[in-house]
């Protein structure tokens, strides 16, 4: 993309449609002027702009072109189109391509528009985060602290904080999640951004959850999310009611859990699908835990009716306790269609956790029937899906369990290629 100064504008609009300069002469804009300001040695101001797109757009009208020039255009430096170019991009959003993105980040760095390039970073996090790929994620996230905090945007700051601390979190690494958050509640504090505040808070809520510090937890839902209602939507309250019933649940405190579940259910009802979807899911949970499977196959059958209508991706969570429930039912060739199932959808939207989790539970239920021929033929498929994938996620699960079967199958020869494999991991 080019960006042109004001006088290589004016030369190559009249090139472009073959006037002189005597044709754009008017009111208080001589030929000689119109010279001067094509040669640089005049400034355009913002009304000889003006008069000049206004002349440009008749001209351009009259052979049927909508030339559409506004009235600042004649007057704008490179840099000024550069950044109106690259602010009306960026209003696109993640939709924008990562073609158009490098074109963004190089515009930006030519012209040292920093502002913008912190952006761009941003959105190109985004798209990454959409994609589930949480290393790219977090290095754009940290191009664009690094250049927030060149501009002292303490504000901005505290939004990508929360970003890389959600990155840390779904991999798992907890205590980096932590800190992120913690500078990204820190920021929302002093800069009274709310929203953030509240966001980072509730994030944080559910890492301590992770770790198993229930109690920490409760405390940031309580005093730092629930007592700031008014401050944010009400998505973001009933999430937070949300984990806050998770956490009662994991502190052993089920009753309470199940009652903060109910009064979700009455408020998100027909408002909020997904959010409903995951409360049922969550009472199946705990219904399948106490061993009560009649109400636990009931609201997972909730979960799944609606998942399968607006959250496929996350499908497989679901058939997985539904298959649970079936196994515990006796009912094993339903439960292993549920598992087979729930790995084909984890595998459509790579949700490689799924995939493995469902997974043990095929093998488990073929270990408890003796199909050793079974669990041999789903493994080498699970490997061959996590291995095109560049995926490690199981691979050492799945490779004991290939040199186990084919040991009880009497292939020595295969156990033995197995166990260097796996080998060769255990050393790595």
């Amino acid at each position: 993309m080019e960006f042109y100064s004001p006088s290589e504008k004016i030369r190559l609009m009249r090139k472009k449609f073959r006037v002189n300069q005597a044709e754009l002469e008017g009111i208080n804009m001589t030929r000689a002027f119109i010279s001067m300001m094509e040669s640089g040695k005049r400034t355009v101001s913002k009304a000889s702009s003006k008069a000049l797109a206004e002349k440009f757009n008749e001209i351009a009208k009259r052979i049927s072109v909508n030339l559409n020039l506004d009235d600042e255009y004649f007057s704008r430096k490179p840099e000024e189109d550069a950044r109106l170019y690259c602010e009306e991009q960026l209003a696109n959003g993640e939709s924008l391509s990562y073609k158009k993105l490098d074109e963004l980040m190089a515009i930006t760095k030519k012209f040292n528009l920093v502002d913008i390039l912190a952006r761009v970073y941003e959105v190109n996090g985004k798209k990454y985060v959409k994609e589930q790929n949480d290393v790219n994620a977090f290095i754009n996230f940290s191009n664009a602290l690094g250049k927030y905090k060149e501009l002292r945007d303490d504000k901005a700051q505290g939004s990508v904080y929360n970003n890389l601390g959600n990155c840390k979190l779904r991999k798992k690494e907890y205590d980096e999640a932590i800190f992120y958050y913690k500078q990204a509640i820190e920021l929302g504090a002093t800069e009274k951004d709310s929203v953030i505040y509240i966001k980072a808070s509730l994030n944080l809520a559910l890492c301590y959850n992770e770790k198993k510090d229930y109690k920490k937890g409760l405390d940031l839902i309580d005093n730092n999310v629930l007592r700031n209602e008014e401050e944010v939507n009400i998505k973001i309250i009933n999430e937070a009611k949300l984990t806050r019933a998770i956490i009662l649940n994991s502190l052993n405190r089920g009753e309470e859990a199940v009652k903060e579940y109910f009064s979700l259910i009455d408020r998100i009802k027909d408002t909020d699908d997904i959010l409903l979807a995951y409360v049922y899911n969550n009472l199946s949970d705990y219904y399948y835990n106490i061993g009560d499977y009649s109400k636990s196959l009931h609201y997972i059958s909730q979960a799944q009716r609606i998942k399968s209508l607006v959250d496929k991706r996350t499908l497989p969570n679901t058939l997985n306790t539904k298959g649970k429930i079936f196994l515990r039912q006796g009912m094993y060739e339903e439960s292993i269609m549920l598992f087979q199932l729930a790995i084909d959808i984890a595998l459509e939207h790579k949700q490689f956790n799924m995939v493995l989790e469902n997974y043990k539970e095929l093998v488990n239920v073929y270990e408890y029937e003796q199909e050793w021929e079974k669990i041999r033929e789903i493994t080498k498929a699970f490997l061959e899906n996590i291995e095109s994938n560049h995926v490690e996620l199981g691979k050492k699960y799945a490779l004991y369990k290939l040199t186990e079967v084919s040991l009880r199958l009497g292939d020595n020869e295969e156990a033995v290629n197995t166990l260097k494999k796996l080998d060769s991991l255990l050393i790595d």
